[in-house]
């Protein structure tokens, strides 16, 4: 499977999710994206890794992490430590502590589905709107996946869509490269839809 296979894959997959997800283009990218990372790790199990990522929204796992533990998120991941220098600066833990469930759900647990889903932000280096927005940004794409994943179709299109990118062995492209392809199909597909609409 070469790489024009894979954007025809893409493209196919695009247009059966549009019909669970009609106005929430949004999502496709997160979900095509998670699918993609979990297919070349050759892990099939969708339903409950695309879901994971809620649990990381449970206010008593950030309340439990010490000032210590999120100090040191802070200071030792480079983006992070120039991004919020004056609060590592200042020790201003009050500030650190707000900004750090978002930030650690996204740079911290590396989710495919967050870091999708937050990819114009993590691409422009704008960690205080990953911090500001992660909430109820991650919530809306909770709620807006809810209906559409009981359908009968939703996973197994996604299923058919990882086993695909599985087949190519595109564990020799680089992340980036995988998301920027996803990225380019959603939006070459999602403008035709609304050309169309």
């Amino acid at each position: 499977m070469n790489k024009t296979d894979v954007e025809k894959a893409l493209a196919r997959v695009v247009t059966l999710l549009n019909e669970f997800l009609p106005a929430k283009s949004y999502l496709l990218f997160p979900l095509l994206y998670s699918a993609s990372v979990w297919a070349i790790r050759r892990i099939f199990d969708y339903r409950e890794r695309i879901l994971a990522w809620q649990v990381w929204l449970d206010p008593d796992f950030v309340k439990t992490k010490p000032d210590g533990f999120i100090f040191h998120f802070f200071e030792t991941n480079e983006a992070l430590a120039r991004a919020y220098a004056e609060e590592i600066g200042r020790h201003d833990m009050k500030m650190l502590r707000a900004a750090f469930p978002g930030l650690y759900a996204v740079c911290g647990l590396l989710d495919p589905f967050l870091k999708a889903l937050f990819k114009a932000e993590l691409d422009s280096g704008d960690y205080r709107k990953i911090a500001g927005e992660f909430e109820t940004r991650s919530a809306r794409a909770r709620d807006d996946i809810r209906p559409p994943q009981s359908a009968a179709g939703f996973w197994e299109a996604l299923e058919t869509f990882g086993r695909e990118v599985a087949s190519l062995g595109i564990h020799l492209l680089a992340d980036d490269d995988v998301q920027n392809m996803i990225a380019s199909v959603i939006k070459k597909k999602t403008r035709v839809k609304a050309k169309r609409g």
